[in-house]
């Protein structure tokens, strides 16, 4: 039987990303953060909570394009012990996501404007404590050895390629939060809310 820490998706990660995200593929910003209590994460990044809107990806995209406000979120349960946060508008190390307090939140991150990744981070506390990227080859060094067995068979290789580095970062969270994407996490009804500018000083 296969070690959850060994486990692999049953789809390609990047296409159900290009099928269901609605332009994701263009620039995604996705935080995966430990606890199941959604509200009050949601009181923490300082959202509107008059915004609030239970809603699907489609729609969420829709209504961000329509507000004048520079950040928002949609958010909602990923996995037993994990909640997902889709970003919209802000930036890696953005004070919101480092006042998510002392749990883990793993980030991936790709540059609209750039078409790459940037390493995938792991903070704590407000802090960034390093990144878990998989190794280039297998049983390389990493910035965080501790998630080691979590990457065979994920390693990156000496090429850069988008379509596959996406498919192999969101698989490595896939294994240590116990839950890939598939198509029923793209189609999920969440919840959108606009995160005031004024909230951060922005």
């Amino acid at each position: 039987m296969t070690q959850p820490e060994q486990a692999l998706p049953a789809e390609n990660q990047w296409d159900l990303m290009v099928e269901h995200g609605h332009g994701l593929q263009n620039g995604f910003h996705g935080l995966w953060v430990e606890g199941d209590d959604p509200e009050e994460l949601s009181r923490l990044l300082r959202v509107d909570q008059d915004s609030r809107l239970e809603c699907d990806l489609e729609t969420a995209t829709e209504v961000y394009g329509s507000t004048r406000e520079r950040g928002a979120v949609w958010i909602g349960p990923h996995a037993p012990g994990w909640t997902h946060v889709l970003v919209f508008g802000l930036h890696p190390y953005h004070p919101a996501i480092l006042n998510l307090g002392k749990r883990r939140v793993f980030e991936i991150f790709c540059r609209e404007e750039l078409g790459e990744l940037d390493p995938l981070n792991l903070y704590y506390d407000g802090a960034q404590l390093g990144d878990v990227t998989p190794p280039y080859d297998q049983g390389g060094d990493m910035d965080l050895p501790e998630y080691l067995p979590y990457t065979l068979g994920l390693e990156l290789g000496e090429t850069r390629s988008l379509k596959r580095d996406m498919h192999l970062m969101a698989s490595m969270v896939g294994r240590i939060t116990g839950r890939f994407t598939d198509r029923d996490w793209w189609t999920a009804t969440r919840t959108f809310y606009r995160i005031p500018d004024k909230a951060w000083g922005t």
